[in-house]
């Protein structure tokens, strides 16, 4: 999808994107650069369905319970893969070694954040999902279902890391990335981009670090704005405390590729 393929390895998976704002790489390639496309463990060419008949998508779930079973995660094993791309990368005679930039969309957010993480030589990142504080959205998220009366999941089993909670959120880790370069391209609270601020106005580039909120809540009076949000919300009371807009959930080329212009010349 990303590259948008006309077909896949599998016959059974070959599938034309359902929305061509999110064909990541094949817009890179247009403005020049080289991409490298990595499937999700588990979707697309790296799914084994098409062997059971069961899907034609991704299994993630099945995927992350075995991982945690054997005292992996999801999240740890996917970075894992992506460390052996991104060390290929780095000794390919093609590639500018010191203008590598990795990207995230939606799921995909979270390996590269690891990624970037574990590499310094990574030059810039970009961050296409909202940003949050996963460990409050566990504690918030806790409204019992009118249909069943259980509470839900405040997010899928691949987003589960054992013992990551104790130390970390997501603002933390997007924070200790500074001062490279970094863009956030759907919004999520002001209290968790003050954070990322504050730590690149330490590092002495706090012009590295560039957010931008959903359309839906670019004006400041129609977002949330606080320091704790409340427990009792479902899904949907979360994502509009959040600031987050689900249904303009897309790579956001047109705030990303001006962007990309400037921090890799």
């Amino acid at each position: 999808m990303l590259a948008d393929e006309t077909g896949d390895l599998c016959p059974r998976l070959a599938k034309r994107p359902a929305d061509k704002r999110n064909c990541m790489a094949l817009q890179m390639v247009q403005e020049g650069y080289i991409a490298v496309v990595v499937d999700n463990p588990a979707t697309g060419e790296s799914s084994d369905l098409e062997c059971l008949g069961l899907h034609s998508g991704y299994d993630y779930d099945t995927m992350s319970r075995l991982l945690l079973e054997i005292g992996w995660s999801w999240l740890g094993y996917t970075s894992f893969l992506d460390q052996q791309v991104f060390d290929w990368m780095k000794q390919h005679p093609q590639m500018r070694h010191d203008r590598i930039a990795i990207s995230g969309f939606s799921l995909g957010t979270e390996p590269m954040m690891v990624l970037g993480v574990l590499n310094p030589d990574v030059h810039a990142f970009i961050y296409n999902d909202f940003l949050c504080h996963t460990q409050e959205r566990a504690i918030v998220m806790t409204k019992p279902s009118a249909d069943t009366g259980y509470r839900p999941f405040p997010n899928s089993i691949r987003h589960l890391i054992p013992d990551y909670w104790k130390y970390f959120n997501f603002p933390d880790v997007a924070a200790s990335l500074a001062p490279r370069p970094i863009i956030f391209t759907e919004g999520g609270l002001d209290r968790d981009f003050r954070a990322v601020q504050s730590a690149y106005a330490t590092s002495g580039q706090p012009s590295n670090m560039e957010y931008h909120h959903y359309p839906r809540f670019q004006n400041p009076s129609d977002r949330c704005d606080t320091e704790h949000l409340k427990e009792g919300m479902d899904a949907a009371a979360f994502f509009k405390a959040a600031n987050v807009d689900p249904g303009s959930h897309y790579f956001k080329s047109e705030l990303i590729i001006p962007w990309l212009r400037r921090v890799m010349r």
